[in-house]
């Protein structure tokens, strides 16, 4: 694809001509620094479908539990830092897999941030797994209750499954209802550019199994009688046979009054080259409070077409965190999801989790 060649020459430029660099060739390194940092984030889930009701103990994969480590120095001599993110996410029983007939699943590791990265005037390059340019601009968020109250809603309760009883289908939450956040972490070359005023744009092209994704991505911020963050973004994972490129599109707003109301909007479609797969559509909208050390929220979510056309999975639900000091939330939330489908009559899911976040 003419982008992905065009941004690999850019990135290739720049690496090229910093290497070549008699200063850079030089340079000693000053004001290493070493930031190591964990999670962990674990609570009781209690769930109700067709099928019938059961509790689990969970990792919350709102934000599910992890170790990471930050490193980076200065380049004397020039305007350079240089640096790696290493971070690895270990999750047992997680959050939005477990079902009614697997209570219980192994944690292991897996690789969520492994990148070295160059820094400067010229904005960062970095190489290797990590997030995409775009990843997370479906989910900007003022409320304070993300913890519980995440914009994908599967991510608590997903290995359940709608039942239609007189049918014998079933469909499970995670595959009718999601954000659609772009194509996440995978192995990638990406270029944050300098800010332009209040604008983050970012670019990143990788692979991620055996696609070719690109992905394009825009963050800002500012006051407007409060704060309000926002994104934008784009991406294509080029997945050949009838599919063909898949492509997403997207971004979210947030706006936190200084009275401590708040609201949250997002939107994402995805399409593909296969006219047998329909477009799906995701909505939310998130009206929040902060107060002090608490926080509430109430939301809906919609997804539509995401698993047959004329599919709409909806969730209707509440959520409150309390952080009573800065390394711990402690946090509720309850969700409704349902599923409408012509000639179908599926029976809702019910989710509460409560639990704790503790970070070091």
């Amino acid at each position: 694809m003419k982008k992905q060649k065009t941004l690999v020459t850019c990135a290739a430029f720049v690496i090229c001509g910093f290497s070549a660099s008699n200063a850079l060739a030089q340079a000693t390194v000053s004001n290493v620094s070493a930031d190591v940092y964990g999670q962990l984030n674990y609570g009781v889930l209690a769930g109700d479908s067709g099928d019938g009701s059961e509790h689990f103990i969970v990792d919350n994969d709102n934000s599910g539990s992890r170790i990471g480590a930050k490193l980076a120095g200065d380049l004397d001599e020039t305007d350079l830092t240089i640096g790696a993110h290493v971070e690895l996410e270990y999750q047992q029983n997680p959050s939005n897999s477990v079902t009614l007939e697997q209570r219980s699943i192994s944690g292991e590791f897996n690789e969520r941030q492994l990148n070295v990265f160059v820094s400067g005037g010229f904005g960062k390059v970095s190489l290797g797994q990590g997030d995409g340019a775009a990843n997370g601009n479906i989910e900007r968020d003022l409320s304070g209750t993300l913890v519980i109250s995440w914009t994908n809603p599967a991510l608590v309760g997903g290995g359940l499954e709608f039942l239609d009883e007189s049918a014998n289908t079933r469909v499970s939450l995670a595959s009718a209802m999601s954000d659609q956040d772009f194509e996440s972490r995978y192995s990638r070359l990406r270029y944050d550019l300098p800010a332009l005023g209040s604008l983050q744009p970012s670019i990143s092209q990788g692979i991620k199994g055996n696609d070719d994704v690109t992905e394009l991505g825009l963050r800002f911020s500012g006051n407007l009688g409060g704060k309000i963050i926002g994104a934008l973004g784009y991406s294509t994972k080029d997945s050949g046979g009838q599919t063909g490129d898949f492509t997403t599109l997207g971004g979210s707003l947030s706006w936190l009054h200084d009275s401590g109301i708040n609201l949250t909007g997002a939107y994402s479609t995805t399409s593909d080259d296969n006219d047998a797969n329909p477009d799906a559509d995701f909505y939310l909208g998130k009206l929040g409070y902060k107060v002090g050390r608490h926080a509430f929220d109430i939301h809906y979510a919609q997804t539509e077409d995401r698993v047959q056309e004329g599919d709409s999975a909806e969730t209707v639900g509440v959520g409150y965190v309390f952080t009573p000091i800065n390394w711990f939330e402690a946090y509720a939330g309850y969700n409704t999801h349902s599923l409408d489908r012509s000639g179908a009559d599926f029976d809702d899911v019910d989710t509460v989790l409560v639990g704790g976040r503790l970070k070091f």
